[in-house]
């Protein structure tokens, strides 16, 4: 490592006092309850790296108009260290002000990423600029129209599943030179639900063969459903020529096959096990079950739901195997 790489780390704000300041906030602040609006208290503003070496160079260059006593270096080096200063208020300015209004994650599954999406309000008539959400595994800038709402996209491993607190994460500024950030840290209370990782290769479906009460198969079977308006390929057989006339306009007759089957996806009869192997199945089998349409009911300790099919209904199947406490 040469000299000037470990200088750098040396000004670079390292993990030890990312901690500090972490532990720093959370005791003095908190959680932020949203809507969390950042003001002059919740803002610091530091050198970047670019920055504290900009510094390194105007203090060269003063000791060397000082040393040959040139006026011309020395007036260069007020004129830039004036400018350095007066973009520490301006990166202050892009940031205050501004209000967190929501942070919404959608549910994943185990072994994936949550998104987390941070809404940003600006309620004053100016932009803002380059304002950044970061986290130790993902970062995301974004300008912020006047009296206008944007989101900001951070994304977290979600390694096991139940509820996934969102981690600690920065709101910044570099605007509008680099040569200090502004920044803020938010501890978040929002939450992301993480179901069971579905096994690759699952066993079949338990089939029950008591499916009366679930959907049928339409289009085939004996059993009239209804009426359509014919399509190009209908069977002759199936034109209902009566209502057809009836209406001057061809109908098709519509039929149906009930289905014999349901799914019984029941702990009880799953054996022993590991439980969360056995909550990974379960959750394949709400999978293929949804994709094939057949109607399945869940049951599990403290919890069952009786057969049924839609998004509703399998994401309420996942939640409780996400949720399931033995």
């Amino acid at each position: 490592m040469n000299t000037f790489t470990a200088a750098s780390e040396r000004l670079a704000m390292g993990p030890r006092f990312d901690r500090w300041l972490l532990d720093r906030v959370r005791r003095i602040r908190g959680p932020a309850d949203l809507p969390f609006v950042l003001e002059y208290r919740h803002i610091y503003v530091m050198p970047t790296k670019f920055g504290a070496w900009f510094g390194v160079l105007l203090g060269l260059m003063a000791v060397a108009g000082l040393n040959f006593n040139n006026n011309m270096t020395l007036l260069l080096v007020f004129l830039l260290g004036s400018i350095a200063m007066l973009t520490t208020l301006l990166a202050y300015r892009n940031l205050v002000g501004i209000e967190i209004s929501g942070i919404v994650a959608g549910p994943v599954f185990a072994g994936e990423r949550a998104e987390f999406r941070v809404f940003l309000r600006n309620p004053e008539d100016r932009w803002r600029f380059a304002i950044e959400a970061t986290s130790p595994a993902a970062r995301d800038s974004v300008d912020i129209q006047p009296q206008n709402t944007r989101h900001l996209s951070i994304e977290q491993d979600a390694p096991k599943r139940g509820w996934l607190g969102m981690d600690p994460f920065r709101v910044e500024t570099r605007f509008p030179l680099g040569l200090f950030r502004a920044w803020t840290v938010v501890i978040p209370t929002a939450r992301c639900l993480v179901y069971p990782q579905p096994v690759p290769n699952p066993p079949p479906l338990p089939m029950s063969g008591r499916g009366d009460q679930g959907a049928v198969n339409k289009g085939e079977g004996e059993h009239f459903h209804g009426l359509r308006e014919y399509r190009p390929g209908d069977p002759l057989r199936r034109i209902a020529w009566r209502s057809s006339a009836r209406h001057q306009k061809l109908y098709s007759r519509e039929m149906e096959a009930p289905r014999d089957e349901t799914c019984e996806l029941n702990w009880y009869l799953m054996g022993s096990g590991d439980p969360e192997q056995k909550l990974s199945i379960l959750a394949a089998w709400v999978l293929r079950a949804e994709r094939r349409q057949l109607p399945y009911g869940l049951e599990l300790p403290g919890a069952a739901l009786p057969a049924s099919l839609g998004e509703r209904h399998r994401n309420s199947c996942l939640e409780i195997l996400a949720l399931y406490r033995g």
